[in-house]
């Protein structure tokens, strides 16, 4: 890949963000592909799944976000919005899907958790453009 107008660190970020958003994207098709119950295409548990597919792409925008912070790119902080973008989404289409009624009160608190990481990495891509 070739940017000439980006440095290191902002390649890096890109590139990690555009794994967080495939790996998003691959985790809202498993879980409606699961259409409200536990099994999608991807053979795993729905805890091991949420791990991998949701808190490890969190964790990169978070992370490309900071290694990033004093580098302006409009092209990383719109990156960074998708992400959010897709796990405030996300949340939705799963709460949709199992029905808000049936959810206990810890699942509800973490879906509020979830909502809000998205939340905050919406706004650190918001800061990211505002920076450039």
């Amino acid at each position: 890949m070739y940017w000439p107008s980006l440095d290191v660190k902002t390649k890096i970020a890109v590139v990690m963000s555009v794994i967080s958003i495939i790996m998003l994207c691959i985790y809202g098709l498993d879980v409606i592909a699961a259409n409200g119950g536990k099994n999608g295409f991807l053979p795993m548990d729905v805890s091991v799944r949420g791990s991998v597919f949701g808190i490890i792409p969190s964790a990169l925008l978070i992370i490309s976000f900071f290694i990033t912070r004093k580098e302006p790119s409009k092209k990383l902080g719109i990156l960074i919005i998708i992400g959010g973008a897709l796990i405030i989404a996300g949340t939705g289409i799963i709460l949709a899907l199992q029905g808000a009624q049936s959810q206990d009160a810890r699942a509800v608190r973490e879906f509020g958790a979830v909502l809000g990481i998205g939340v905050i990495i919406t706004i650190l891509g918001i800061l990211k453009i505002r920076k450039s």
